[in-house]
């Protein structure tokens, strides 16, 4: 399971497939036509349509070597992914997680942990030859960083046309670039949310700061918040896919 935006964004390599092979395609067709000089295969090799962002190569690592998603099922309102991986080696995973029961108290005030992967960039090579990337040395294993926080209230999301609205919890502290897709959990371990995303709020303050020959700045205020995608959200779509979980009692 992670947040839907991170699934998203693997996924655009497989959306991207479809235009690349067109694009290359047509290209050799050009360079391989006998009728066309140099200048004139250049010429329109360089008028063909394509995307300064298309993803041409990709690797994901899920969880171990080998292990490749083959199911992905995306609620983008709740920002939830759930994956079903091949190759998958149940000896690989000691002990799996327990959600907090909604059924019992979530109180605002209770101590949060929040658990993911920031501060820390994956360096990798990429070997046109065969295709394939190299992580550098320091790349792996990935240091967790965990912050706190509090369950400060619970926030609702609805979708433009009004047709579909989902929970999130909100805690006091914001997620990191790193974090998304990680568990928030209390101190018995218990996962509450998905770290979804950092919203700012506004404090109502805008300072005036004078600056080097007497320039004005405004500077606006903000709080910065986490929100994560509610547990029962994940209960709800954990449900409807036939995915075994654990509740807390």
């Amino acid at each position: 399971m992670t947040a839907a935006h991170v699934a998203k964004e693997i996924a655009l390599a497989d959306q991207h497939k479809p235009e690349l092979q067109d694009f290359y395609q047509k290209q050799n067709a050009i360079q391989n036509d006998p009728h066309l000089n140099d200048k004139a295969k250049r010429k329109q090799i360089g008028h063909l349509a394509k995307n300064q962002k298309w993803i041409t190569n990709q690797a994901t690592l899920w969880g171990g070597p080998g292990m490749t998603p083959s199911v992905c099922h995306i609620d983008e309102v709740a920002d939830i992914a759930i994956l079903k991986l091949e190759n998958f080696n149940p000896a690989f995973v000691s002990e799996y997680p327990i959600f907090k029961n909604p059924a019992e108290p979530m109180l605002p005030g209770t101590s949060l942990c929040r658990l993911g992967f920031p501060f820390h960039q994956i360096e990798a090579t990429f070997d046109a030859a065969t295709g394939t990337f190299k992580l550098a040395p320091n790349a792996v294993p990935v240091p967790r960083f965990p912050n706190d926080g509090i369950h400060t209230r619970i926030a609702i999301a609805v979708t433009p046309d009004g047709s579909r609205q989902a929970k999130f919890l909100e805690t006091s502290t914001p997620g990191l670039m790193g974090q998304s897709g990680g568990p928030i959990f209390d101190r018995f371990g218990h996962i509450w949310a998905m770290q979804s995303r950092t919203q700012s709020l506004s404090l109502g303050f805008a300072p005036a700061v004078i600056g080097p020959g007497g320039t004005k700045t405004v500077e606006h205020q903000f709080m910065h918040i986490g929100w994560g995608s509610h547990v029962e959200e994940i209960i709800r779509m954990l449900r409807q896919f036939g995915v075994q979980f654990r509740l807390s009692s």
